[in-house]
């Protein structure tokens, strides 16, 4: 029988049979939908039941697939759901504790931005007798990565055939997500898969153990009375099982338009696939704070220009102050003027007994010793150009380097192709690597602790190598210096 604990929430039930268990996790999603609701958050409410009704069709694709290719798509689309139905529940637990809510209007909030993440590449470390003499035990792995912000979690395409031969694992997928605040973290997972149908004579023990698992589970499935209405409990669903080998986080002072580097945490777990990263991962991570690409405030101003004053239609965007005659060219022709409105301006009223104009303001640069004075054409104007000027120069203080250039966001080269038809042995780092004349096969087991590893010297001859091409540092070694 269940133990029920009165003072706790639904999710401190803790049950054997996994059928009464699945019936207290029904329950359980029904009170966060019923928090949603409450919450007033019906777009949140949507995305529950979207993502329901993801999970029943995933489990049951699960159940029905035959092929290796349909099963491992499936056990990623399951994964990927129950990771969206996670944060969804998470948000929903700290909305509630908090008990208030921010009333809009009281306090200016920083725009949101809009983050990319692409140019995804995982470098592996093989020993030297799996990769350059391809002996030991062979091992494969598929894989794939997580992306999570807030409740917004995508997923990149699966890369499978990972084994010895390749050296670096690359996902060419742009992952895009819009409103994003300035508070952000950036989660990125590494999920794995190790398969074990290969004929090795290393890997029988393996095999064997995993056969007697999957009998044992499926007799005690049977015996249970189990069915697949449990989508939520993968372990208990038969097909490949996706764990956890490695994850990062990155934040704002992480994005830069160049491709960079970072660091990878590693899981080290009894069941965690033996994928042998290298320790790190190279990415793109962009971050397009809105303020550089949608408009702040627009309208007639009246500018002066040298002794008289010149009425045009302006727009606030992208650090400046865009002037043109009218409205239709703002939309067909160049500006006719800007006035940059940088973390270096200074914005002023006028006295108004000493203005020349009325609803006039001064816009200072004390770095280039510049000046404008420009003027409202009524009060109500005014206020919209003071707010959104203030608004301007908060989100460029807010959104930091992001500010100072505006970063393009790739798109998709081209639509997303089969999994058995992807390319997953191009751009292996040793066949880009120039070897240097004179080293011999003895240097790959260095004598000396100070002597760097093989990996690190590939690695950093390929920085070398490619660095200066375009302009770019590489993604792999930023800091590293280049061997001789």
């Amino acid at each position: 029988m269940p133990q029920v604990n009165n003072n706790d929430h639904l999710t401190a039930v803790t049950v054997e049979d996994p059928y009464i268990s699945h019936i207290f996790h029904d329950m359980d999603i029904m009170y966060y939908k019923q928090i949603a609701a409450n919450l007033q958050d019906h777009e949140l409410h949507k995305k529950i039941d979207h993502e329901m009704k993801m999970r029943d069709g995933s489990a049951k694709m699960l159940a029905a697939a035959k092929h290796t290719t349909q099963q491992l798509e499936a056990a990623k689309s399951l994964h990927t759901s129950n990771c969206r139905m996670s944060a969804y529940m998470e948000y929903l637990q700290e909305r509630s504790s908090e008990g208030t809510q921010i009333v809009p209007g009281e306090n200016r909030l920083p725009c949101c931005a809009k983050v990319s993440i692409s140019e995804i590449r995982v470098p592996l470390m093989w020993k030297d007798t799996d990769h350059f003499k391809n002996k030991g035990n062979y091992r494969r792995f598929t894989v794939f990565c997580l992306i999570r912000i807030g409740t917004e979690v995508y997923e990149t395409g699966l890369v499978s055939e990972v084994d010895r031969l390749i050296t670096d694992i690359s996902f060419d997928d742009v992952i895009t997500i819009p409103n994003v605040p300035h508070n952000f973290e950036c989660q990125l997972k590494i999920y794995a898969y190790e398969h074990h149908e290969d004929l090795t004579i290393a890997s029988t023990q393996v095999k064997l153990k995993k056969r007697i698992s999957d009998i044992s589970n499926t007799v005690g499935r049977r015996l249970s009375g189990l069915t697949l209405k449990e989508p939520f409990d993968m372990q208990s669903l038969p097909g490949p099982k996706f764990e956890l080998v490695a994850e990062s986080i990155l934040k704002l002072g992480d994005a830069d338009d160049r491709t960079g580097s970072f660091d990878l945490s590693s899981k080290d777990t009894e069941t965690a696939p033996s994928l042998p990263l290298f320790g790190n991962f190279s990415c793109r991570f962009v971050v397009q704070p809105q303020c550089l690409v949608q408009e702040a405030v627009s309208g007639f101003l009246f500018v002066k220009d040298d002794d008289r004053w010149v009425k045009y239609w302006c727009s606030l965007q992208n650090l400046k102050i865009s002037c043109w005659n009218s409205q239709f060219e703002a939309d067909t022709q160049d500006p006719l003027t800007m006035i940059p409105v940088t973390k270096e301006s200074l914005i002023s009223d006028t006295d108004p007994s000493q203005a020349e104009r009325k609803h006039s303001f001064f816009i200072h640069n004390h770095v280039h010793k510049e000046e404008w004075q420009l003027a409202a054409p009524s009060a109500e104007s005014l206020m919209d150009w003071w707010a959104g000027l203030e608004q301007h120069l908060l989100d460029q203080v807010v959104w930091k380097q992001s500010c100072q250039k505006l970063m393009e966001i790739h798109t998709n080269p081209s639509p997303k192709s089969p999994y058995f038809q992807r390319d997953k042995r191009a751009g292996s780092l040793y066949d880009k690597t120039r070897m240097k004349r004179g080293i011999k096969h003895q240097l790959l087991e260095p004598t000396s602790t100070q002597e760097q590893s093989p990996l690190t010297l590939a690695f950093n001859r390929y920085t070398c190598t490619n660095e200066g091409k375009d302009g770019r540092s590489s993604p792999l070694s930023r800091n590293n210096s280049c061997p001789k």
